[in-house]
């Protein structure tokens, strides 16, 4: 049964107090030239918020506030993961340190003629074993074998995220914070969790969030720094 459309009205209200309007969220993500995957960012990011004052409102505790927790480093988690994954791909492809991302060296197998097999692995014996012969490559990986903390890595190389001191005087290690969050996001399923004793506290959902106006701020000016937008559009 659904509430009454006073109290829906209400809970409407309360959530959406106090945040900003669409012109800000578009604003926020301007560097994003892929417009479909900047607007699924505006609208998860919309969401996460909506969502926060929600259980707020209610003061959600036990399995509701762990539930909360999970979904909010998910959600901020995914938007970290296509933000770096977006500005590499559209601003840093030509780069060495790009190149480096998405390249490995991997021993490549050589076949040969089952005679000269037989001739090397009668000279080569080792302990019993098959000797084959291979080669070092240096070939593209599969997008599923790039690692997020490697893109976190690249882009911290490229000066697109740094270190800072937080309004506490605090050194904050922005890279590897977010990494970590990222983590989390990977254990969010009942046996992960069990398996890795992975405990989701509230203040790291916080983290996710107060560390996106760094994450942000830092990548466009970044961009606006190498030309890569439009002072303008920052």
């Amino acid at each position: 049964m659904a509430f009454s459309e006073k109290l829906k009205n209400e809970i409407q209200l309360y959530c959406t107090n106090h945040l900003p309007p669409d012109s800000w969220y578009e604003n926020e993500f301007s560097f994003i030239q892929d417009i479909e995957l900047k607007n699924r960012i505006i609208a998860e990011f919309k969401a996460i918020r909506f969502a926060y004052k929600l259980y707020e409102g209610i003061e959600a505790s036990n399995e509701n506030l762990v539930f909360e927790v999970r979904n909010q480093i998910l959600a901020y988690a995914s938007i970290y993961e296509a933000v770096i994954e977006n500005v590499l791909n559209t601003y840093y492809s030509d780069t060495d340190e790009f190149d480096c991302l998405i390249h490995h060296t991997i021993p490549t197998k050589i076949s040969i003629p089952q005679d000269k097999q037989k001739i090397l692995q009668d000279t080569l014996l080792h302990d019993g074993k098959v000797i084959v012969p291979f080669y070092y490559a240096r070939k593209k990986k599969e997008k599923p074998q790039i690692r997020f903390d490697d893109k976190c890595r690249t882009a911290e190389r490229l000066g697109l995220i740094h270190k800072f001191v937080n309004t506490d005087g605090e050194e904050v290690d922005l890279a590897s914070e977010i990494i970590e969050i990222y983590s989390y996001r990977n254990g969010i399923h009942i046996i992960a969790e069990r398996r890795k004793g992975i405990s989701y506290e509230l203040e790291l959902s916080r983290k996710a969030y107060r560390r996106m106006r760094p994450f942000i701020d830092q990548i466009k000016e970044k961009l606006v720094n190498d030309r890569k937008i439009e002072i303008n559009n920052y």
